[in-house]
């Protein structure tokens, strides 16, 4: 399959492939496996992302994966239970809704903040107050490509926002003394257009159960998935 033909099988189900679709329009997924009912990418150093119609025809993907990848994203439960058989070491699944911006608009970006590039001396505040990564390494990176960003309030850094290295947008987190002032809603709002500037379409991840951050997507016209992907890896040994 050609790169046309394999956007048009991931365009089958827009919203929930918007990130394999994002990452092979931006430049960053190398293409590993692709037939008519199942598409493999490489994005990063570590991850794969997986779909496919049904489990058998995630199995023949899977043998073109990368050894190297330590995790795999899957677009479905056939792409779930896939791996699950390919590799029954990645016994984590974490499952997410996947949500984008459908319009090329921007939206006005209200006065209760300023944003501005995050600074390489503030790393310490952002392993405080974000435990979903845990690398200054991959938070430097962020910073050195412009993809991470710092709002503050009255001269104060209250909160932060990013673009992963996948493409989408994350790492939200407010300070609990600064929140229901609409900070979050604001740094929503400027990385999504933050992304329209640069040309891409803004998409980011909600893990299931998060329905205070599927209400705000929502709200800011986000088309939010029915379905859910699947973040799988093995489990880490937690360590002191």
């Amino acid at each position: 399959m050609n790169e046309r033909e394999i956007l048009a099988y991931l365009e089958r189900d827009r919203v929930l492939r918007i990130d394999m679709i994002e990452a092979i329009k931006r430049g960053r997924a190398k293409v590993l496996y692709a037939e008519s009912d199942a598409v493999l990418l490489k994005t990063r150093g570590w991850l794969m992302l997986l779909c496919c119609d049904t489990v058998e025809a995630g199995v023949r993907a899977l043998a073109a994966r990368d050894p190297e990848s330590g995790a795999v994203v899957a677009h479905s439960e056939a792409a779930r239970d896939a791996v699950k058989e390919v590799l029954p070491a990645f016994t984590h699944a974490s499952p997410c809704w996947q949500a984008y911006y459908p319009k090329t608009e921007p939206i006005p970006m209200p006065d209760v903040c300023e944003v501005r590039p995050f600074k390489k001396e503030d790393i310490p505040f952002l392993l405080e107050h974000y435990h979903t990564v845990a690398s200054p390494e991959y938070f430097e990176e962020r910073i050195d490509k412009n993809e991470l960003f710092a709002g503050y309030r009255d001269g104060s850094l209250c909160a932060f926002i990013g673009f992963h290295d996948d493409g989408s947008s994350g790492m939200l987190e407010v300070l609990p003394k600064y929140r229901r002032l609409g900070i979050g809603s604001a740094l929503e709002i400027y990385i999504l257009n933050e992304a329209l500037r640069r040309g891409w379409t803004p998409y980011g991840q909600i893990f299931v159960g998060n329905e205070p951050s599927r209400k705000l997507q929502q709200s800011l016209g986000m088309i939010v998935s029915d379905g859910e992907i699947y973040w799988m890896h093995p489990e880490r040994e937690e360590t002191d």
